[in-house]
């Protein structure tokens, strides 16, 4: 999936300039990627389509998020951290830190990663044309190349 993502971020320049449902398909296909991940991105994007047009209250800068006990259990202490982090720094807001939390729930428990979650928050500000800090840009795109490339 990480591959996939990265793919999408590195050759589409925005979510609007990616081709749609089985177009998109057929192009990851002609590249090499697995059938059940493309399937999977493919569910994503369309959650994502319909994510944009969800509207999420503001929360005043003191609001907590108190996680579910199956989310407290599903989700590594690291990645609520990371999350925690991705908020406060103003990277992600509510309804996008939602969104990622929600994708990662439906991931087998060995894929939930900081890096998987760091992925995903990239995926989520790509497809909503967000701007991030340079430097949590350059911590996220190191979850897809291993080392940071934003400058």
């Amino acid at each position: 999936m990480v591959e996939l993502i990265a793919f999408l971020i590195e050759h589409f320049q925005d979510f609007d300039s990616c081709p749609s449902g089985g177009d998109l398909g057929h192009v990851l296909e002609e590249v090499g990627f697995d059938e059940a991940d493309i399937h999977k991105l493919l569910m994503l994007i369309d959650v994502l389509n319909e994510a944009s047009q969800w509207e999420v209250a503001e929360q005043s800068g003191t609001a907590m998020r108190v996680y579910w006990t199956e989310e407290s259990d599903r989700l590594p202490m690291e990645v609520r951290g990371l999350l925690h982090y991705l908020e406060q720094a103003g990277a992600l807001d509510a309804g996008q830190r939602e969104f990622v939390i929600n994708a990662l729930m439906f991931m087998p428990a060995e894929d939930i990663t900081v890096d998987m979650a760091k992925v995903m928050s990239l995926l989520v500000l790509w497809a909503q044309k967000s701007e991030l800090p340079v430097l949590v840009g350059d911590d996220l795109m190191a979850a897809l190349h291993g080392e940071a490339t934003m400058h």
